[in-house]
């Protein structure tokens, strides 16, 4: 793979690369050559070849894996902006994507203290615990955990089947979610949730915690999400307030 360029080593080997990716050659998760073998690939020093993976993984071209080894990264993560508030179906079909549900688990359980607290009930008080797998055409994207008050939505274990949960719910019992307070963090992903979302080498997502009310101020929900790190992304605008001290 002969190197031809005014450029800098360094760069005309990121640009190779780049390309390389691009046209399929190297695919998506697929694990790096090793140092050696790219300083062989393409007659660099392991000085010139450090710079060059140095600027793709600052460049979130490629990612490490501590222990495992460096990884082709997805090049376009899906963003979404956290402004409006919008359900993971409603977000893929504004991109012209196909979303899909693929329910885990329904039961009801007994809620904790911390269910309790974002659901408004009491410790103890029996909620619906509701888990799917969110896909978009296909790829596996987040594991979404919902939290229900029983006493509202106990419907919700037998009819349920899939698909908008936001439009089962208008539907169903005419609730439309007003507003929601979200957090996110970084977090640490167990095996069987990397497996689950197609990606046994993933070992980091970003995790949701959403508190979502009606137009009366009232929970509706509580929902934990793991979001594919390698694949998503959240954009938030933020505007300067006057006078405000800087």
């Amino acid at each position: 793979m002969p190197v031809t360029s005014k450029k800098l080593k360094y760069q005309c080997i990121k640009e190779e690369i780049i390309a390389s990716i691009q046209n399929g050659t190297l695919a998506e998760n697929q694990c790096f050559p090793s140092e050696r073998e790219l300083c062989e690939l393409f007659g660099a020093s392991r000085v010139t070849m450090r710079k060059a993976i140095a600027e793709l993984e600052s460049e979130g071209v490629i990612y490490r894996v501590r222990g495992k080894g460096t990884f082709v990264n997805r090049q376009n993560k899906l963003t979404q902006t956290l402004t409006k508030l919008t359900g993971f179906t409603e977000d893929m079909q504004m991109r012209g994507m196909k979303a899909e549900s693929r329910i885990l688990l329904t039961e009801c359980v007994l809620s904790t203290a911390e269910i309790a607290e974002n659901l408004k009930i009491n410790q103890g008080d029996p909620a619906i615990l509701l888990r799917r797998l969110r896909l978009a055409d296909g790829v596996p994207m987040a594991i979404e955990t919902i939290y229900l008050n029983d006493k509202i939505f106990h419907p919700v274990l037998e009819e349920y089947t899939g698909g908008s949960f936001y439009q089962f719910m208008h539907e169903r019992f005419g609730i439309i979610p007003y507003r929601a307070i979200q957090s996110i963090e970084v977090v640490k992903l167990l095996r069987w949730e990397a497996d689950l979302l197609g990606n046994p080498e993933l070992d980091m997502a970003l995790l949701m915690h959403r508190q979502t009310y009606d137009e009366n101020n009232q929970p509706i929900e509580y929902v934990i999400s793991k979001y594919r790190g390698d694949k998503y992304q959240f954009h938030i605008e933020l505007y300067h307030v006057q006078n405000v001290v800087l």
